[in-house]
């Protein structure tokens, strides 16, 4: 899967998991709507760092924290 897959399913897995509304994750990381919704429809072939950075921070997580997780094993991820 590409990374932007595999981000949009972690943050998509933490919003269930913190009980959280992709609207107050606008809020929480400074994010435009827009930009969410590029991510969750795999607009963007890449995710820029900056997004990464916003959205850890709005889940108080660390890029540690965050990456935490087998979606991102690099078996599973594939670059173009």
């Amino acid at each position: 899967m590409t990374l932007n897959k595999a981000f949009a399913m972690r943050v998509s897995n933490l919003l269930v998991k913190n009980n959280m509304s992709k609207y107050r994750l606008e809020k929480e990381s400074g994010l435009t709507h827009s930009a969410l919704r590029y991510i969750f429809n795999e607009t963007n072939k890449d995710v820029k760092f900056s997004t990464i950075c916003k959205v850890a921070s709005a889940f108080h997580m660390t890029l540690g924290e965050f990456f935490d997780d087998d979606i991102f094993t690099l078996t599973n991820l594939y670059f173009e």
